[in-house]
């Protein structure tokens, strides 16, 4: 048969003839393949937008995380400003309240004498009462 009488009996083209005859042999694993490739673009357009789900995510808590560590150094310094002031306030109150070097000095004395003189310890303390109210 030649090419004239096999367009001349079919009505498809050659072209259409070989597409046929294609199917015809690999249609069922071509079919299959689609399938198939249908099915995995599916789950990559399903796992992509998963990706960016967790991305999104992601930069949530990296945001969130960044805005809590932001807050506590806030904090840290609140707190060791705190701290720094309770600590001037206590120095100025130990500076006014340090005993005077001159006091201490005639304190001691007047204890030297009162252990040098035999006295007994009440009189020890009691002349040590009547030393601090002066």
């Amino acid at each position: 048969m030649t090419d004239k009488e096999v367009d001349a009996t079919s009505p498809l083209g050659p072209t259409q003839e070989v597409d046929r005859i294609r199917d015809i042999i690999f249609g069922t694993q071509m079919r299959d393949y689609e399938q198939q490739f249908r099915t995995i673009q599916r789950d990559l357009d399903r796992l992509q937008g998963e990706v960016d789900r967790l991305n999104e995510r992601l930069a949530e808590e990296a945001s969130s995380r960044g805005k809590d560590i932001r807050d506590l150094r806030q904090e840290m310094r609140d707190a060791n400003d705190d701290v720094r002031d309770e600590l001037r306030e206590s120095a100025r109150k130990l500076t006014a309240d340090k005993v005077d070097r001159a006091f201490l000095g005639e304190l001691l004395i007047q204890l030297g004498k009162q252990v040098k003189g035999d006295s007994s310890l009440g009189d020890v303390l009691a002349e040590l009462g009547h030393l601090e109210q002066d």
